[in-house]
């Protein structure tokens, strides 16, 4: 601080507060004083003052009414009550922000200092504090990295990553802002490499991570067993950071046991959600339920029609016998989230209710075709506060207050996340081949093996084909894919929206949330 921070003190007693405001000159600041509250008032109309210490108890005009009067005139200016007795009424002023702190009498200089630094200088403090704990976590990831990371390791650095967002996005820091975004990268394509070299042998081998098609077994069917009724959340496109945002709302309502699993690949809806219902890798339900799996490149929503019924046929694979049939609805619109707010008393008797809420996904195919969303939600800070947003007034928030009162169990989870693309990666293929941009199936495809997951055999990690020399690209990190011909084109839609279907932390490494209600 220096001589241009300047401190009104308005006090009946000024004169025996010679002593304290030589202190604060001597610490560099400019002291000002007034005797009464009107004299206050008439200094802070005439003067411009970034901090006002007022006494409470003083004889005409007295602190409050003095407060009124200064807010009238500089509603933002800082003003510091000193009083005799930690008064409620003292605390209901702090906690309304009329007052950015109070002082006890008698005083002591050091206090003065000390709440001048917490008013303004907690920012920087913060941000410095923050800055060198930010520094410490970096160089013990990066040692992480370095001595080959089980998939358990990277759960945990992803976790810290994303609560690192969160914390970053608190203060206004572009430095450690920056810093962030580029360790997510550099951890984004060591995880991309671990992924090419272990994912084969995940879809072959029990010794991996839950996949989508462990969730059903793994998580819902021992809660089956207990006397109440088990709610199977899916948000689609659901990214741990934004799970993160909504995290308080239900830590209100339940005891939350927060799990990650991996999400099988493409990280798209049409296979993801579909191995998470019916617990069989993509190509076992092409075998199996013919019906249900359309192998036109071009019909991928229609993929997801049967989901209900490929659950049903899980759980009896599975061995569970439901006395009460399942329940499942998908929830598009308000309208249908408002009819499960209304349904939710008559599922009390229930064993399992399926909801699949589809606006998260919605919300990020329609932002890279809306020039206002695109503005609305320019990056990942924003689409985690949109995201949070939503969640506060949606019918799915009011929905599980319901389900809370009844004392029911929740899974609340995601098939996929997505990820912000910034670079460009050519890909050359036929006529056939899939409109996706992070991932493409179909005859020939090459592209840059540094940029995409190249897989020859598609059957090898478990995805169908139509004919034996269809193959599979994946993009990493942050790259889509671009034909040549329309390089530009497909550059200026898509740089910079949010994506899924290929290789990366934000797409594969995914929220489960289980939550019991709290008594």
């Amino acid at each position: 601080m220096n001589k241009e921070f300047k401190i009104l003190w308005i006090d009946d007693e000024v004169e025996l507060l010679k002593p304290l405001v030589m202190f604060l000159e001597k610490k560099g600041y400019s002291v000002d004083v007034a005797s009464n509250g009107m004299d206050g008032i008439q200094k802070v109309q005439d003067d411009n003052f970034d901090l006002v210490l007022l006494d409470e108890m003083m004889p005409g005009l007295d602190g409050l009414e003095t407060l009124e009067r200064i807010k009238k005139i500089a509603p933002d200016i800082k003003v510091v009550m000193v009083t005799k007795s930690e008064a409620e009424g003292i605390m209901d002023l702090a906690i309304a922000n009329q007052i950015a702190d109070y002082l006890i009498k008698p005083i002591n200089p050091n206090q003065i200092i000390m709440s001048i630094k917490k008013i303004f200088q907690s920012t920087n403090i913060i941000q410095s504090q923050l800055g060198q704990q930010y520094t410490k976590f970096v160089s013990r990831i990066n040692d992480v990295m370095m001595d080959n990371p089980s998939y358990e390791d990277w759960y945990q650095i992803y976790k810290e990553l994303c609560n690192w967002d969160l914390r970053i996005s608190e203060v206004e820091d572009n430095g450690l802002e920056q810093m962030h975004f580029l360790q997510t990268k550099s951890c984004n394509s060591e995880f991309t490499t671990f992924v090419e070299r272990n994912y084969e042998t995940w879809i072959n081998s029990d010794d991996r991570p839950n996949l989508s098609y462990d969730l059903i077994s793994t998580y819902i069917e021992p809660l089956l067993q207990e006397d109440k009724p088990t709610y199977f959340i899916i948000l689609d496109c659901l990214r741990l950071d934004q799970y993160l945002a909504i995290e308080p709302y239900l830590k209100e309502l339940f005891n939350i046991d927060l799990q990650l699993y991996y999400s099988i690949l493409p990280t798209a809806t049409p296979y993801s959600r579909n191995s998470i219902f019916s617990g069989l890798l993509p190509i076992d339900i092409a075998q199996r339920f013919p019906e249900y799996w359309d192998n036109s490149s071009d019909m991928d929503n229609s993929r997801n029609r049967n989901e209900h019924q490929l659950m049903d046929e899980h759980l009896l694979d599975i061995g569970v016998k439901l006395d009460v049939p399942s329940k499942y609805v998908k929830i598009f619109n308000i309208e249908e989230g408002n009819f499960v707010i209304r349904k939710i008393d008559s599922w009390q008797n229930d064993k399992l209710v399926v909801l699949v809420y589809n606006f998260l996904d919605l919300l990020t195919h329609h932002r890279s075709k809306d020039q206002i969303l695109l503005e609305t939600i320019p990056d990942e800070k924003a689409l985690r506060n949109f995201t949070k947003h939503w969640f506060a007034h949606s019918p799915l928030y009011e929905a599980l207050k319901l389900i809370a009162k009844q004392g029911a169990n929740i899974v609340i989870t995601t098939d996929h996340g997505s990820i912000r693309v910034n670079r460009a990666t050519q890909v050359v293929g036929d006529k056939d081949t899939s409109q996706t941009v992070r991932y493409k199936d179909g005859k020939n495809l090459t592209a840059n093996n540094k940029h995409a997951y190249y897989v020859k055999n598609p059957k090898s990690v478990g995805l169908p084909v139509k004919n034996i020399v269809e193959n599979y690209i994946f993009a990493k990190e942050d790259y889509y894919f671009v034909y040549p011909n329309s390089y530009h084109t497909y550059q200026k839609k898509f740089n910079g929206t949010f994506q899924h279907g290929g290789i990366s932390m934000q797409e594969m490494i995914l929220p489960l949330s289980i939550g019991r209600a709290k008594k």
